[in-house]
């Protein structure tokens, strides 16, 4: 059978679209790179002449939350072009806005999930092995010499056993 595809055609044919998505994800990508430098420029010449100001906008836009909002006003403007619809400014657009909201839920989820892992990885590698028991605490004293002394406002409150 001449006409039958070969694996290679066929998983070809699979990394066609594949592709494609990576040539628009990768154009997205180059245009907010360049794009941020003259914007950062833009916006430092109109906030202020001061050098620390530019380094701070260029810091923001170099954030995850920076991108984001970069692509998300680069995908609006786009869109609002005045231009005829066509498909390589709604796609450069759909694609900007859908890596804006990508990485601010990420960030997002990098705040709310940051302090889990954390946790999840102390209680990980803190973990005893079965049948041990903890360590104990140290003996210490709890006379009331052994504080630091107190400010002359402050009334210490010593609890009676």
């Amino acid at each position: 059978m001449p006409n039958a595809p070969t694996p290679l055609k066929a998983h070809l044919a699979k990394l066609a679209p594949d592709a494609t998505d990576a040539a628009w994800r990768m154009a997205g990508s180059q245009f907010l790179k360049l794009a941020k430098e003259p914007l950062v420029a833009l916006l430092s010449r109109h906030l202020g002449p001061d050098e620390a100001l530019r380094a701070k906008i260029a810091a923001f836009l170099d954030t995850e939350l920076g991108t984001a909002l970069l692509s998300s006003v680069l995908s609006a403007g786009l869109s609002a072009l005045p231009l005829p619809p066509n498909d390589v400014s709604q796609r450069l657009a759909r694609e900007l806005r859908i890596g804006g909201m990508a990485r601010a839920g990420d960030a997002l989820a990098d705040v709310l999930m940051g302090p889990l892992r954390q946790v999840a990885a102390m209680y990980l590698q803190g973990l005893p092995a079965e049948g041990a028991t903890p360590p104990a605490l140290p003996a210490t004293s709890e006379s009331a010499e052994s504080f630091a002394p107190t400010p002359a406002h402050v009334i210490p409150v010593v609890a009676s056993r």
